[in-house]
């Protein structure tokens, strides 16, 4: 379970937001990796499940993956071209094999120079390959998607059922969670969209068409929180306007509508946290600032309530990410991981030991960031010693966070919560 937001110029005034919050299986490690600009001899790309045709050039992209699987969950390319997904559940067949969403997202980011391009990449792979095959990391979980895609300029929402789609151009403000959003408000549609729901008994005729009322199982959209993040995440903009910038996105990311009980777990909390019924946790998050100059803003780590936001540039042949491959990313990951599963015995003080130590620094690294563009873009090697110190420091506090936290009094915590993270303990240790 996810969500996904983006706001254009037409509200900033100069830059478009992106921000997006992965949600799934807590014992799932999630990285940010970067993959430069390649040519390709071979004529097949390998994706999770399936082969398709390969391209002869593939764009720079900076990715958020699962460590399991080829695609990811969110990530940019060296055009500015920025794509989140989200699972979505229609009442199409999903196909036992095809291309994961998050496959999708990864070739469109190779592949596509602008939001449009990528939209029209996308839409393509749906009529040719179909999306489909398992998107579970132990369990079994199959589902269609949407998207947010946008560039510098424009931004869309895209939804699907199997191979068939609709697409409404973004404003202001764009939202989407796990649920269909587009009604008969769409500004593109795949020709047999709705003449395939006619046929189906899914509406009546083109007169009485919405999207989402044909193509959704609505129990889905309900079970998965996915109405109330999406009322959510639109109330807590609004309640922003008109700042908006990405400490603002961060803000949002990190936010539980169910206070700072993470024990009770909601689907209805931004930064979703699993115990007891509540399967799914918020595993990685992603801030970006797309303008003259693009800042992405990543966690690599879960729970951003309990993360550092670290800056990084990229270009076509490097990033400023201080690690070169998906193993060194993993030590990150687990690193911090051991601060969280700490603060599972005792959640609002190991919160309040986060803030001691984070909230100055991190307001520290949003002013130093702005401070390095003032005088014109510094060059790439100013950019990747400054990433490097924050990955550094963000490191070290962990260190000091995982210290302090590894003999906390345990708080109030139900008996269902104690079992689910005891399960998932001696599975994490496998």
């Amino acid at each position: 379970m996810c969500d996904t937001i983006v706001i254009t110029p037409k509200i900033t005034g100069d830059r478009m937001l992106f921000a997006k919050n992965s949600d799934r299986e807590p014992n799932e490690p999630q990285v940010m990796v970067y993959f430069p600009s390649l040519y390709h001899e071979e004529k097949e790309l390998s994706t999770t499940y399936i082969k398709i045709p390969q391209v002869k050039r593939t764009k720079a992209i900076l990715l958020s993956k699962p460590s399991w699987m080829w695609g990811g969950e969110m990530g940019i390319n060296e055009d500015n071209v920025v794509i989140g997904n989200e699972a979505v559940f229609t009442k199409e067949p999903v196909q036992e094999k095809g291309l994961l969403g998050m496959d999708i997202l990864r070739i469109a980011l190779e592949r596509a120079d602008s939001a449009d391009s990528a939209l029209e990449i996308i839409t393509a792979l749906l009529e040719s390959h179909g999306q489909g095959g398992n998107g579970g990391f132990t369990k079994r979980l199959k589902y269609h998607n949407s998207f947010i895609i946008a560039d510098k300029k424009e931004a869309w929402i895209l939804e699907t059922a199997g191979k068939y789609w609709a697409a409404k151009k973004v404003e202001t403000i764009g939202t989407i969670s796990n649920l269909l959003t587009i009604s008969n408000d769409f500004d593109l549609i795949h020709p047999d969209t709705i003449q395939n729901a006619v046929r189906k008994g899914w509406c009546k005729s083109i007169d009485d068409f919405e999207f989402n009322k044909a193509y959704e199982r609505r129990l889905y959209a309900v079970l998965s929180g996915g109405r109330d993040r999406k009322k959510r995440t639109e109330w807590l903009i609004r309640e922003k306007l008109p700042e908006l910038t990405a400490k603002e996105m961060m803000d949002i990311m990190r936010d539980h509508i169910s206070g700072n009980t993470i024990t009770k777990g909601s689907m209805k909390d931004i930064c979703m946290h699993a115990g007891g019924i509540i399967s799914s946790q918020t595993t990685a998050s992603m801030i970006c600032e797309i303008g003259d100059v693009t800042t992405v803003w990543v966690t690599n780590n879960s729970a951003p309530c309990l993360s550092i936001y670290k800056p990084v540039w990229f270009n076509s042949k490097e990033s400023t990410l201080p690690y070169d491959s998906e193993e060194e990313a993993l030590k990150h990951w687990y690193h911090w991981e051991r601060f969280y599963r700490n603060s599972l015995r005792n959640y609002e003080l190991a919160e309040m030991y986060f803030e001691e130590v984070v909230a100055d620094y991190e307001s520290e690294l949003l002013k130093r960031t702005k401070e390095l563009f003032k005088e014109g873009v510094p060059d790439f090697e100013t950019l990747k010693a400054f990433s490097a110190e924050v990955f550094d420091k963000s490191w070290k506090i962990g260190d000091k966070l995982i210290e302090k936290t590894s003999k906390l009094k345990p708080g109030k915590r139900s008996l269902l919560f104690k079992i689910y993270w005891f399960n998932q303990k001696m599975k994490f240790l496998r």
